[in-house]
């Protein structure tokens, strides 16, 4: 990977910052509008708006409407001769799309059917001739309760949808995760007594690089260099939590959308809220819209050791809010990007938020994850201590300095699209996102070390305000600890909800506990952290028609569970903690 350097093309897009954080650091000034927009998002917004898609089956499909072959709305092809220049003279981030404009919405394009029966069908093909890939974004989306929307490839082997009210947001913005080919067919059924939708495109990612195809063998899945090696390998093992944090990631900037990678995050509150790191050279210009059409992919990954012979699925999110970042793309700092993924993760993603580590002692080894030319999931390991470091042109120690190590299956490098991915120290630790280097397959570069931008220096000294640290974010109860264990969602709690019942939940300062079934009045109950460490733990004499209540007011916020033994039998339930 060759040193990143700011492309031309991102100069003109104006930067959006900043965020205020919930702990002590000053934030930046920004408009009383912006504000108010950013506290709607994060507080207002659908928390279980979380799955990209809900279950169903386009209204054509099942009732065998032809294709639609009219009203075509052809998309200007860029000029990709003048694209690979551009790539060659700015590799990183990893371009594989520019977004061309256009202004397709429910009402001046498409065609609109009733049918008999009172469902409405309405159907609109674009096409951008030469694509290896399109991606729709959506600058007014806004669907009602019984709408849904699909989309798919003109052949029907590609479908996505149906999406839903559940897919809304309070920016009204969406795009569509990417679908192979240069067509694209979007359509709407609801039934003819629901509110007209908003539907509006207002750019189509053309994917004219880093996409699998069977025309373009050479990039996106199976395109990263031959000696890089699957997390499913020997060489995973040790970190299968870690990979289950690591995303690819879609990344629309201006008028580009880039391949990078990110990592989920924990914060001191173990309470599951969905950040996202990455690198700011990633995110560095984009706007708080574009981040909001931002596409996250999980799971791309193979599920053995050999690369699979066809690309293995995925599960995949849309949408986050620009958080904080620094470091101007390395050139000052550390180079970190944070964001929070504004649907929730659903239980099912089984995902996991990453420890760190913010001490300034480097780690004796470790590995990176990462997802190299927009590939499935790649794992290398340094064998050698990571090394304080300056990144080329940057006069702060704010990089760490890994070379990679042959392994058993490999010798894994980074390459672009790895941008932003996580460093793990050999406690399994995030210590690191990374900014770029030299390594590489080739027998030239393969010793050739990468830098990432520290985790410590993010912690606090790219600025002084909470849109520029880390520590505001990840440490909301500003316990000023300087290690964290990771934290994992969707953790699998045996329920009787026969016999007991706890209530509310979430709750905020009391617990009520109700005997139901046939448990011994006499229990002993115990309020345990995702930690393991036991927080609150009581015996009672629980009265089977009043039951008991437990004061938890002084608890943090986040998940806890809380233990149940009568002396025969152990009952564990998962609360949530809210002030």
């Amino acid at each position: 990977m060759s040193p990143h350097r700011k492309p031309d093309i991102f100069r003109e897009i104006k930067q959006t910052k900043s965020y205020k954080a919930d702990c002590n650091c000053p934030s930046t000034s920004f408009g009383i509008a912006f504000l108010f927009l950013f506290l709607l998002i994060a507080f207002i917004s659908n928390p279980v708006s979380a799955q990209l898609s809900s279950p169903g089956i386009p209204y054509s499909f099942s009732h065998g409407l032809p294709p639609v072959t009219r009203d075509l709305l052809l998309v200007s092809a860029p000029d990709t001769a003048r694209l690979h220049d551009e790539d060659a003279r700015n590799p990183v981030p990893y371009r594989f799309a520019v977004n061309i404009p256009v202004n397709a919405d429910f009402n001046n394009s498409g065609i609109s059917e009733m049918m008999d029966e009172g469902t409405r069908v309405w159907r609109l093909t674009l096409k951008s001739p030469g694509a290896l890939a399109l991606t729709l974004y959506f600058d007014r989306f806004r669907l009602p309760a019984g709408g849904k929307l699909f989309v798919y490839n003109p052949i029907r082997t590609r479908l996505q949808g149906a999406f839903t009210a559940e897919n809304n947001n309070s920016l009204s913005t969406f795009a569509t995760s990417l679908i192979t080919g240069d067509e694209i067919t979007l359509e709407y059924n609801a039934p003819s007594y629901t509110e007209l939708p908003e539907l509006r495109i207002s750019e189509v990612a053309h994917a004219y690089r880093g996409i699998s195809f069977p025309d373009a063998p050479q990039t996106g899945f199976g395109a990263s260099g031959k000696c890089q090696v699957n997390t499913a390998c020997i060489e995973g093992i040790d970190w299968q939590k870690q990979k289950r944090s690591v995303v690819r990631l879609e990344v629309k900037k201006g008028s580009s959308t880039l391949w990078c990678t990110g990592s989920l995050v924990n914060n001191t509150r173990n309470d599951g809220t969905p950040y996202v790191l990455t690198a700011d050279h990633c995110g560095r210009y984009a706007t708080a819209s574009d981040v909001s059409k931002w596409v996250f992919y999980f799971d791309y990954q193979s599920p053995v050791c050999e690369n699979p012979t066809s690309e293995p699925a995925y599960r995949s999110i849309t949408g986050a809010l620009p958080v904080a970042h620094g470091g101007n793309a390395g050139s000052t700092g550390s180079d970190f990007y944070l964001v929070r993924l504004i649907p929730a993760i659903p239980d099912s993603f089984n995902v996991y938020f990453n420890g760190w580590n913010r001490e300034t002692t480097p780690s004796p080894s470790g590995v990176s994850i990462h997802h190299p030319e927009g590939d499935i999931k790649k794992i290398s390991t340094y064998t050698a201590p990571a090394q304080a470091a300056y990144w080329p042109g940057c006069t702060a120690l704010a990089h760490w300095r890994v070379s990679w190590a042959e392994t058993i299956n490999g010798h894994g490098t980074t390459e672009p699209g790895s941008s932003g991915s996580p460093l793990f120290d050999n406690q399994g630790r995030l210590v690191g996102t990374l900014t770029g280097g030299d390594s590489a397959c080739d027998t030239n570069h393969i010793s050739l070390p990468d830098y990432y931008g520290m985790f410590s220096y993010s912690w606090d000294q790219n600025g002084t305000d909470s849109a520029s640290v880390l520590k505001c974010w990840l440490d909301p109860i500003q316990s000023g600890v300087t290690t964290l264990n990771g934290w994992a969602l969707g953790i699998a709690v045996p329920e009787n909800t026969a016999d007991i019942s706890i209530f509310p939940n979430p709750v905020a300062s009391e617990l009520n506990i109700q005997v139901n079934g046939a448990m011994s009045r006499n229990l002993t109950v115990a309020v345990v952290n995702i930690l393991g460490e036991t927080l609150i733990s009581e015996q009672f004499r629980i009265d089977q028609a009043n039951g008991t209540k437990i004061g938890v007011a002084g608890l943090p916020e986040g998940v806890y569970l809380v233990k149940i033994f009568d002396g025969k039998r152990q009952i564990v339930k998962k609360i949530v903690k809210k002030d």
